[in-house]
């Protein structure tokens, strides 16, 4: 009995952490009609730019070679200009989607190097793993945007005919102006028809890319519960879990200090914000509370968001050690919270009457 996996057992999306060792692998859902696209989309920027920029520059190179025809002394300098410009040109339309290439690739993650793809593979010599692989889901639906493109090329092309028939029946009386004019047109339109084309097939092949990828590494059961001990006997994936609910904690904790009533610090160390509901019957609630870098971000947050500050370091450091968050004051410190809302009541009645300045305060 085998021992592989059937497709049929893999019930399971992919975890993160299988797709991140198939990328390492060199396994990545990288779209060649994508690249295709941004190659089509570089020639016709470069179409675009560089013909209204460049045409007047090579009429006047071909006027040059032929004046210099007629004066052999200036026919090297004139060859030269016409030599630098064309080698100037075919770079610039080669740099273009070069550069959109490896944007492409960057973009789809799949720009890697993996030395384990350069080792001896018996698969790629083995002719019955290729024809699993030509004749296969993903050998078909290869073929089938292929031939897609070619439908989709074949119409778009009796599409310019009927567009360009004129032009292409008044060619043969033309002259070299009227051609040389016409033909930008021409041109124009081809690669209009061969980026709507690439960049159609681009997105259905992108989106079949990526769902042949998380299709080809759906989880068994057994996987999913072999990855789950590797990861919890993992020390670094512990430690990253725990700083993420941490993280989500403190960012959770620092969002309620917009409403707060007033802040108690003691002005570097401790700092603990506390809402107090009016009418309620019930002591003010500690809606944060924190030292040192925490403290430092509720003092912050509080600034931002309006909200008093005073300073009684002896109230903060006891909310800070007796006070948990989401629970009332202890009775031992009423008179001093009171003090600390009755002056955030006077600091927010000043800044509704315009007082501008910071609302922040202390024991005196």
């Amino acid at each position: 009995m085998s021992e592989t996996p059937d497709k049929d057992d893999k019930q399971y999306e992919p975890s993160e952490q299988k797709l991140r060792r198939a990328r390492e692998k060199g396994d990545v859902p990288r779209s060649t009609e994508a690249t295709t696209a941004l190659v089509w989309l570089g020639f016709f920027g470069v179409f675009a730019v560089g013909v209204p920029a460049l045409l007047p520059s090579w009429m006047a190179s071909a006027s040059q070679l032929i004046a210099a025809a007629a004066a052999p002394e200036t026919s090297a300098a004139a060859v030269r200009g016409a030599a630098l410009l064309s080698i100037g040109a075919v770079l610039g339309a080669a740099l273009l989607p070069a550069v959109l290439v490896v944007l492409g690739l960057v973009l789809q993650r799949s720009l890697l190097f993996t030395p384990s793809r350069l080792a001896p593979d018996l698969k790629r010599i083995n002719p019955l793993h290729n024809a699993g692989q030509k004749f296969g889901r993903t050998g078909l639906v290869g073929f089938a945007i292929s031939l897609g493109k070619l439908a989709a090329v074949a119409a778009g092309g009796v599409m310019l005919s009927v567009t360009l028939g004129s032009l292409i029946a008044d060619a043969a009386a033309m002259t070299a102006a009227a051609w040389i004019a016409a033909l930008p047109v021409l041109i124009r339109q081809v690669l209009m028809l061969a980026l709507a084309v690439a960049i159609v097939f681009a997105a259905v092949d992108l989106v079949w890319k990526h769902l042949d990828f998380r299709q080809r590494n759906r989880m068994t059961r057994k996987e999913m519960e072999d990855e789950h001990k590797e990861s919890e006997g993992d020390p670094h994936l512990k430690a990253a879990r725990r700083q993420k609910a941490v993280d989500l904690a403190l960012g959770s904790m620092l969002a309620d200090v917009e409403r707060a009533d007033v802040v108690i610090v003691n002005p570097t160390h401790y700092a603990v914000a506390l809402e107090w509901k009016r009418g309620s019957g019930k002591a003010p609630v500690c809606l944060a509370k924190g030292v040192d870098e925490v403290a430092a971000r509720i003092r912050e947050r509080a600034r931002s968001h309006q909200v008093p500050i005073w300073s009684d370091p002896p109230c903060a450091r006891a909310l800070h050690a007796t006070t948990k968050i989401g629970e009332e004051v202890p009775r031992a410190q009423f008179g001093p919270v009171a003090a600390a809302i009755r002056f955030a009541e006077a600091m927010r009645a000043k800044a509704r009457r315009g007082y501008g300045g910071a609302l922040e305060g202390g024991v005196p």
